[in-house]
């Protein structure tokens, strides 16, 4: 992480590039991994000296450092033709600003799927009323999961933490929609029907050259796996009906 600091100091940053949003879990490393080896574009996969920084989101969300500044302590992440950082997914409207002649692509995931996984990575149970974030190993590890979990940030309301995830999903697909003409959606659910003919489709939608065959690093894991096949309703318990009110008219409108 040091050594990428360094380098900030030498590189520029890319005046056109592809950005890959979506929130955690939604699938966005296997899909940015098999865009890279397609197309042969350089990556950022995920900004590691950020994601150690904890304060580095909250500073960005409560405008106590300049979205202009962050780019400029971090230019070489951003050199890259293709970058993907989740947390970027909250700051739509200033990369539009700054990268005017950039391309960004959402994926989205169903949300109660989407919650599931990321408190599979976890390990926190979904019926829960009320969490501490001590109770939890990965979380005291890598602090930055909490702003995962928590909405205040964003400047909405939630009563535990389920609604929080639930409310931080429903503000990215907000911010997609105040943009969607500038904006390429995309469902992981579709990605896994057929990966290799859904990296085809976006590389064609994204303008770019197939270069290099992607057929038989489909199937790679990246992270590690949860357990999609589990009953959601009792998954959630209760929480179920909070994901479904808070995210419902989002759902219905990208047919979820």
């Amino acid at each position: 992480m040091i050594k990428q600091k360094i380098l900030s100091i030498f590189f520029k940053k890319k005046s056109h590039p592809i950005f890959i949003l979506g929130n955690q879990k939604s699938g966005t490393t296997i899909i940015v991994n098999l865009l890279s080896q397609a197309t042969k574009k350089s990556l950022t996969c995920d900004f590691q000296r950020a994601i150690s920084d904890y304060n580095l989101q909250l500073e960005l969300k409560f405008k106590l450092l300049n979205f202009k500044k962050f780019i400029g302590q971090y230019k070489y992440e951003f050199s890259k033709e293709i970058i993907k950082e989740p947390f970027l997914s909250f700051h739509i409207t200033e990369l539009l600003n700054e990268f005017p002649e950039g391309k960004i692509v959402l994926i989205v995931r169903n949300p109660l799927q989407n919650i599931r996984s990321i408190l599979n990575r976890l390990e926190i149970p979904g019926n829960l009323a009320s969490i501490n974030f001590d109770d939890y190993t990965e979380i005291k590890q890598r602090p930055v999961w909490k702003l995962a979990l928590q909405s205040n940030m964003l400047g909405l309301k939630s009563s535990n933490y389920i609604e929080s995830m639930a409310n931080r999903w429903n503000y990215i697909i907000d911010s997609y929609f105040n943009n969607s003409d500038k904006i390429i959606l995309v469902k992981y659910e579709d990605f896994l029907e057929d990966k290799a003919k859904f990296i085809k489709k976006l590389i064609n939608n994204l303008n770019l050259d197939y270069v290099q065959d992607i057929n038989n690093k489909t199937e790679i894991q990246y992270q590690k796996k949860g357990n999609s096949d589990v009953n959601l309703s009792k998954f959630f318990g209760e929480n179920y009906k909070k994901i479904e009110r808070i995210c419902k008219t989002n759902m219905s409108k990208i047919g979820y």
